[in-house]
């Protein structure tokens, strides 16, 4: 119906009672004026098409009969991260610290007070059976176990959060005390943001399917993002590529040119010397100059010519090593 939005900031100014803008509605809006809402019964499948995409799919994780997410009373047989992570805290003579026990080397993330220790066990335990059961993996990267769904991986934790408590304050700076708040939260990192899910009106036991539901759709999104920056970069690598094979086929049509020009410029002094010689011989036979010495001399620089037109470009030994382009000659070493 075309109605506005409010702009970002606007719940923020509203609240601390800042001037607001009140976006007018359309003037020239011709649809629909009115709406209707349905509200689903109990058991009413006929509107389950406008769930949204991750409640849709948390009812068919409840309805799942492959899979328990229900958390038992009583931890029973542990999966053997679960076993892990629970030797690695007993082994750590550390672990206790105000209260909670947690260690970060261990392969799950947990920190709880001991009255939620075994409690965040139970659901770990209950969330990751549930989530291989789905045909997802865990694996170990840096000594802690990682979520890998459809080849995207993400960090989990359980911990009991803290309330901030004001210490009297005796300096410049204000001092906290933090004390277990009895709250279990279930934490995830998405896009470099933390996502968590905690104790609330549903005891985190009964958040599972939520939570399930919400990991599946974010791995599937995120395996669409690698799969798409995946065919970009390699969109890239091809253009490279092509812009790469280019500038080397300009730089090789170049580098032949430029010898084709050198040779030219070779070609022409070439001819240039031996039109000078021609001159030199013209003008001697006219005065009757011509001598046995100069005829030798004639002979050797029209030999060098030669040598030096690519043309004709005999050998001589003697220029060998010798770059024709600016007549230089590379000394060897001798023994």
């Amino acid at each position: 119906m075309e109605v506005p939005f409010p702009k970002s900031g606007h719940w923020v100014k509203v609240q601390f009672k800042k001037p607001i803008e009140i976006i007018k509605l359309p003037t020239n809006y011709s649809g629909e004026k009115e709406v209707t809402l349905n509200l689903r019964e109990e058991g009413d499948e006929s509107l389950k098409g406008i769930l949204s995409p991750e409640l849709a799919l948390q009812e068919k994780i409840e309805a799942d009969p492959l899979i328990n997410i229900i958390v038992p009373d009583i931890l029973s047989k542990p999966h053997k991260l679960i076993v892990e992570t629970k030797k690695a805290h007993i082994n750590n003579e550390n672990r206790h610290s105000k209260n909670f026990t947690g260690y970060l080397r261990s392969p799950l993330s947990i920190s709880a007070t001991k009255l939620n220790y075994n409690r965040a066990l139970r659901i770990m335990d209950t969330f990751i059976k549930a989530m291989e059961q789905r045909g997802h993996l865990f694996q170990i990267n840096n000594d802690s176990a990682h979520l890998v769904i459809f080849g995207e991986e993400f960090a989990i934790s359980i911990r009991e959060k803290n309330n901030r408590i004001p210490k009297p304050k005796t300096n410049s700076w204000q001092e906290y005390d933090y004390i277990p708040s009895g709250i279990l939260a279930f934490v995830t990192k998405i896009n470099w943001s933390n996502v968590e899910w905690k104790d609330g009106k549903l005891p985190l036991e009964n958040q599972l399917s939520k939570i399930i539901a919400k990991f599946e759709i974010k791995g599937a999104e995120e395996r669409e993002k690698t799969i798409r920056r995946e065919k970009e970069r390699e969109i890239r690598e091809e253009q490279d590529r092509i812009k790469r094979a280019k500038e080397q086929e300009i730089e090789n049509e170049l580098m032949k040119f430029r010898v084709l020009k050198k040779k030219a410029e070779l070609w022409r002094e070439a001819s240039e010397i031996r039109a000078y010689l021609g001159s030199i011989e013209e003008k001697a036979i006219k005065e009757q100059s011509l001598t046995d010495e100069l005829k030798d001399w004639l002979k050797w620089a029209h030999r060098k010519a030669d040598w030096y037109d690519p043309v004709t470009a005999i050998k001589d030994e003697l220029m060998e090593g010798v770059d024709k382009g600016n007549l230089t000659f590379k000394k060897s070493g001798y023994y």
